[in-house]
């Protein structure tokens, strides 16, 4: 009998079925005990005696990896691998897979909602009138405003086509930009600095490498125009959030708004913000993608574990 270690604490609860798939398999579940993002020690404490996890965005570093001696699988709930350390399960020969049922479409629904909640002040006025306070706040509109994507991968691809019907200007910063997919909806391929301070919006869809670290900090920032909001979905380490904090508190940029963090779950000071928007990364929690997902990541571990 396999010994799995489900990771991610809402991992079958859209529906049975990843689960009860994983128990014809003949698989003995563990679950996350701790009920959220597991650190280092309980990721030890859960997972040193399993041969397969089902992986969700806690660290996996040569310590930890060290450490779990029988493990042979890690299943990913997801596609980002940035929390892995994959020198270290090659070394120890744990396969690692993830699942192609992108959540692409989700995360860029998001940014586009998070987008238009900062124009018009709509999380501001409803916490207003909760506080019995009738304040009708004057916002703005996502057409003809100027728009920056860094990183036209999959998910920057859906929030253009999403974007595609508000009429706004859009600039995209990718080294390896499609040029087809550019000249079919009109964007505008630029330098980052070009991007950056011609921008109205900005939102970040690359991933998280030694190069891309912190990319966004207070020299950064110093290049955006004052008006400017930034929306990150994609990895927390991207951008320097003391260095966000002081430009909001300052006014240099307009306002953010993140789903993302470097460390989570996120207890920090951008919380005393009112210019700022933070969500729980939540990209990837769309039932109907989010069911797919499960599915799929279940499906890869089975198939490796019985070959």
């Amino acid at each position: 009998m396999h010994r799995i270690l489900i990771a991610p604490t809402t991992f079958g609860t859209i529906s049975n079925e990843p689960i009860k798939r994983l128990k014809n398999a003949n698989c003995r579940l563990v679950f996350n005990s701790y009920k959220s993002r597991l650190n280092q020690n309980q990721l030890v404490n859960l997972a040193s005696d399993c041969d397969g996890i089902i992986a969700g965005t806690e660290e996996y570093n040569k310590d930890v990896i060290k450490k779990l001696k029988k493990l042979k699988i890690i299943s990913r709930l997801g596609v980002g691998t940035d929390n892995i350390d994959i020198n270290a399960i090659k070394h120890q020969k744990i396969k690692l897979l993830v699942t192609q049922s992108s959540p692409s479409r989700s995360v860029a629904e998001l940014a586009m909602g998070l987008i238009l909640n900062i124009l018009r002040k709509i999380s501001t006025s409803d916490r207003n009138i909760r506080l019995g306070k009738w304040d009708k706040k004057m916002g703005n509109l996502l057409s003809f405003k100027s728009l920056g994507i860094i990183g036209l991968g999959k998910v920057g691809k859906e929030l253009v086509k999403l974007l595609s019907s508000f009429g706004v200007k859009i600039f995209v910063y990718d080294k390896k930009c499609d040029e087809v997919f550019c000249k079919k909806y009109k964007c505008q391929k630029v330098s980052l600095n070009k991007l950056l301070s011609n921008s109205d919006i900005i939102s970040i869809h690359i991933n998280s490498t030694n190069k891309t670290k912190a990319i966004f900090d207070k020299k950064t920032f110093a290049m955006m125009k004052k008006n400017a909001i930034l929306i990150n979905t994609s990895r927390g380490s991207l951008i320097n959030e003391e260095d966000l904090r002081k430009a909001l508190k300052n006014k240099q940029i307009r306002g953010a708004a993140l789903d993302v963090f470097n460390e989570e779950p996120y207890r920090g000071k951008l919380s005393n913000l009112d210019n700022i928007l933070l969500t729980p990364h939540i990209g990837s929690y769309a039932e109907e993608i989010r069911l797919q997902m499960e599915l799929e990541s279940v499906e890869n571990l089975i198939k490796n574990l019985t070959k």
